[in-house]
Order: C-alpha cells, then structure tokens, then sequence
C-alpha cells in the first residue's frame, strides 16, 4: 500500500492488553475479560478472587451437573472452550449488575457483510471477540478494537488486542482466505453503561491539502451518543 493514501483508522482506546501465558489455551479467556472489563469495569476486581468459582467467566461458564468448577477450568486450560459457553458465562457475569449488558454467539463466514458488522460496532464503540481456526493461522481468538481503510486499496485491516501479542492488526482478505470455514463472533447486542473513548484519525493523501484530523469523542450513556472530547484539524498549507 503506498504511503501517500488517504486512510481512515477508528480506535477503541484504553483498553488493557490481558496477556495469555506459553503453555495455556486461555487466549478466549483473556479476550473476554478485556471485553468484559471494558464494558462492566466493576467486575475488575472479580478477577482477582480467591478461588476459581468466584471468578466472572470460569465460574460462570455451563457444566454439567456434577462436574465441579475445577475441574472445568483445568479443560479449558489444556483445550479451550466453546465459544458458546464463553458467551452465556458473559451473561451470567452481567445479570448481577445493575446495568443491562447482552451478548451474541454468532457464526459467520469471512465476508463483506461481517466484516461491516465488526465496523458497527466499533462505531458504536463495542469491541468484539473473534475467533477462528485455520491450519495457517492456528486456533485463536482475539478481541477487535478497531479497523482502518485506505482510500485506494480494497484491503481492509482490524485493530487488535491479541491475548499472545502476535498481532496488532489483521488484514481482512487474509483472514478470509485462510480461516475456513468459518468465524466465530461473540458481540454485544444491548449496553447501557460506559463505553471506551473513540479515536478517528483521518489522513489525506499526499497529492490533498492537509495533514491528518484526530477526533476523541466519549459516549455519554445519558444522552445514548458521543460527545466530542478533542478535534484537531489541521491548518491550510
């Protein structure tokens, strides 16, 4: 991509990289519980509870009746968990406060029309947790924080926190040409809380007038919009 095209990069910022460890299969677990921090940032300090049922997503993750939290925390670390699960234990987390906060399991093929969901809700300043699996690119799940476009390219990136700091953007036509043969998207469909501030920046190309204008804008639950925290536009060359 040449370095004098225009691009557009929106940003979810503040949100704090949860690191997975080297020989764990956590990497859901820590894309979620930086979604759920962001969103529910009173279940913080949940995650640092004494035992592992009072923990936000183990403990309430479904199991079968019988099978003791532990031992479903010790699976989950040696082989992953079902996205599905993963979702309903966002919920359950949720319920218990005083704010309505939903997520969705979805299935979804690497298209045009996902990848327009993922930019909504960013838009709307809801990341996502997305996963998939592919010989190339492994069995993985991240959380999506943001995208950006370039004016003369069709290559479309993702802005990433990556629970193994792999990867900070992902391009789209990668992803949907080896992640087969599906996605998986865990998102929010309904939240009344606060929402991380948004970051737009968007850089002119070299052959236009002007350098880049930045925009931080905040999302007041109240008003249910974004009110503008900074715009710096540049000056007239």
């Amino acid at each position: 991509m040449p370095r004098d095209a225009g691009r557009t990069t929106v940003r979810l910022t503040g949100i704090a990289l949860r690191q997975q460890g080297t020989h764990d299969s956590f990497c859901a677990y820590y894309a979620a519980a930086m979604l759920l921090c962001t969103l529910r940032p009173e279940l913080e300090e949940t995650f640092d509870a004494p035992h592992v049922g009072k923990d936000p997503l183990i403990g309430n993750l479904p199991r079968r009746r019988g099978r003791s939290v532990e031992a479903a925390a010790a699976e989950w670390l040696t082989a992953g968990v079902d996205l599905r699960h993963l979702t309903q234990a966002l919920n359950r987390a949720c319920a218990a406060t005083t704010l309505r906060t939903r997520f969705r399991y979805a299935v979804a093929r690497p298209t045009a029309a996902t990848l327009a969901s993922l930019h909504a809700h960013i838009d709307a300043g809801l990341p996502c947790v997305l996963g998939w699996e592919s010989q190339e690119l492994g069995d993985h799940t991240v959380l999506v924080t943001g995208y950006e476009r370039f004016a003369r390219s069709r290559s479309r990136w993702l802005r990433l926190l990556d629970p193994i700091r792999l990867q900070d953007v992902l391009e789209w036509g990668q992803l949907a040409r080896l992640a087969r043969p599906r996605l998986e998207v865990i998102a929010c469909t309904a939240h009344d809380g606060v929402r991380p501030d948004k970051l737009t920046v968007t850089r002119k190309s070299a052959a236009q007038v002007g350098g880049a204008q930045s925009i931080i804008e905040r999302w007041d639950p109240r008003s249910a919009r974004w009110l503008d925290l900074v715009r710096a536009t540049p000056s007239p060359r």
